[in-house]
């Protein structure tokens, strides 16, 4: 029996309107996401990996409805939510939550945890006494590992591993069916990230949740993801299972992701070979015609400049936008 996705968006596209000069402004259009498709099953975890400016924040804020698709379409749990407005959506947003990367500046340093973990009872209505919402904010303060007695202290008293638990514990709140989970553990060090992972991959083992999981770090998306989507100025290129992108990459671009990702083994390291493909990042701007790797890319033929390749399949839930590399 094959399980309805969670979450569902199809064609995706976000546009941003840019002005120029003082007196005549000039309008015009950027393309920051497009034709952008990927699904989330109930209690899965979809790692969407970019560089910077590759659009990967985009697409997370455009799922929660943070910013309007311009095209495409968003389904969550079932019901088309794209156009979704006023009091429908936000009660929405109450099974919707997002985790931001810098733990510090998502949290008011003028409220205390408790205050911070109970403001979205009390926004959506949900703290029906005093007493009780002590009861949950304790609650959840003891699922993400801190002790009850944080709940009067202020955000400037914890570490950055602690303040990202607060924020964790702020977005369980509302017992949400999908986490965005932008740059997570990216502002921690290195030796709490990992804390921070397995924290998270615990509460979606108990709680049954759904990641959408934003990164750069392809040793930290490895460790948490089922799947993961590789993301290119503005398009998703590949998206395969975990296993399969790590052992097995297709387009030309993810190999050279994963051939910067230092190994542990120095003997290993030593011969291992780093692909750089030549040329500068896209100008998202002013984007090239055609697949938009190809000024970059040492397969690129005549279609590949005129013509984008959608994702195609290239073996069993592997598909790569490439017109030149099978499986």
């Amino acid at each position: 029996m094959t399980v309805a996705p969670m979450l569902s968006v199809s064609g995706l596209a976000v546009d941003y309107q840019l002005s120029s000069g003082a007196l005549f402004r000039k309008h015009r259009s950027l393309n920051a996401v497009a034709d952008v498709s990927f699904d989330i099953a109930p209690g899965e975890t979809l790692g969407l990996v970019g560089e910077s400016g590759s659009g990967k924040t985009t697409v997370g804020r455009a799922v929660l409805r943070r910013i309007s698709a311009a095209k495409g379409t968003i389904v969550f749990d079932g019901e088309d939510i794209t156009r979704l407005k006023g009091e429908r959506l936000r009660r929405l947003r109450s099974r919707m939550q997002i985790v931001l990367q810098d733990p510090y500046t998502s949290l008011n340093p003028r409220m205390t945890v408790a205050d911070i973990i109970a403001e979205p009872l009390i926004v959506h209505g949900l703290a029906s006494s005093a007493e009780e919402t002590r009861v949950v904010v304790a609650e959840l303060l003891e699922r993400v590992g801190l002790p009850r007695d944080a709940a009067d202290r202020y955000p400037h008293s914890f570490s950055g591993g602690q303040r990202q638990r607060i924020g964790i514990a702020r977005a369980l709140a509302l017992k949400p069916s999908l986490i965005v989970a932008d740059e997570p553990v990216s502002a921690l060090d290195v030796s709490v990230r990992a804390q921070v992972v397995n924290l998270m991959q615990d509460l979606q083992r108990d709680l049954d949740i759904s990641y959408l999981f934003i990164a750069h770090d392809l040793a930290i998306v490895r460790h948490i993801s089922h799947r993961v989507a590789i993301m290119y100025a503005g398009r998703i290129v590949e998206i395969a299972p975990r296993a399969a992108i790590y052992n097995r990459p297709i387009h030309p671009y993810t190999e050279a992701l994963l051939s910067a990702v230092p190994i542990a083994n120095p003997k290993l390291q030593r011969v291992r070979r780093r692909i750089v493909h030549p040329g500068e990042a896209v100008d998202i701007a002013n984007p090239p015609s055609g697949c938009r790797f190809h000024p970059r890319c040492p397969l690129a033929t005549e279609r590949c400049r005129n013509e984008a390749p959608h994702l195609l399949r290239k073996a069993a839930e592997h598909f790569a936008a490439c017109w030149n590399r099978d499986a």
